[in-house]
């Protein structure tokens, strides 16, 4: 079995603009007191994290509220084009419960709606972001009034096209709209061949 681990690390990567950046304070140390204790303040979304519909549903889902199901279970990786992915686009491929998109396609609409009336439970991307860089409400908000949880910030690299086994909950906060995950992806697959998916279209 190989582990993917989709996580970037807090302190390291460059937070969305406008947040503010996580700082460790230390508490205590080993020199002096004989032991290490440390706090932490970040954003809630800092590095790779979740967003559940309290984000921007009013009276939304936290994150300690949705299920821990839709967090683990097969998974497809998928490398998609640099333009608009509405339904058409997706139509061509089967629709998992649990979706990871490489690259820096956009979702519409129609395409939200295909992916939800076909079982889509949780969506993430590589990117800091799922939303459009002039519109980021519009996406999230579509989504997540599906109560499809987001899953942003990615790193995919080194990661093949193809179905896994995803293993991403949130840190339970409750009343947080958002919280950090440590997302993996599980390849159980013994085969030599590339895994199903691999051959998904980029174009």
């Amino acid at each position: 079995m190989k582990i993917y681990d989709l996580s970037k690390e807090i302190m390291s990567t460059r937070p969305f603009e406008g947040d503010p950046a996580p700082v460790m304070t230390r508490l205590a140390n080993m020199s002096e007191d004989g032991y290490n204790l440390s706090t932490i303040a970040m954003s809630l979304h800092s590095a790779t994290h979740v967003d559940a519909p309290l984000h921007f549903i009013k009276r939304g889902k936290d994150v300690a509220g949705l299920p821990l199901d839709i967090f683990v279970g097969d998974c497809t990786v998928m490398t998609v084009p640099g333009r608009r992915l509405d339904a058409m686009y997706f139509m061509r491929y089967p629709v998992p419960e649990r979706l990871l998109l490489r690259g820096g396609g956009e979702l519409t609409e129609s395409g939200i709606g295909f992916l939800y009336n076909n079982g889509l439970r949780l969506i993430g991307t590589d990117r800091e972001s799922i939303g459009s860089p002039t519109d980021e409400r519009s996406v999230h908000a579509a989504l997540l009034g599906y109560n499809i949880a987001i899953l942003e910030n990615l790193n995919l690299t080194g990661v093949p096209d193809g179905r896994y086994t995803l293993c991403a909950a949130p840190l339970r906060i409750k009343g947080a709209e958002a919280a950090p995950c440590r997302a993996l992806l599980l390849d159980l697959t013994e085969a030599s061949e590339a895994p199903p998916g691999a051959d998904i279209a980029k174009s």
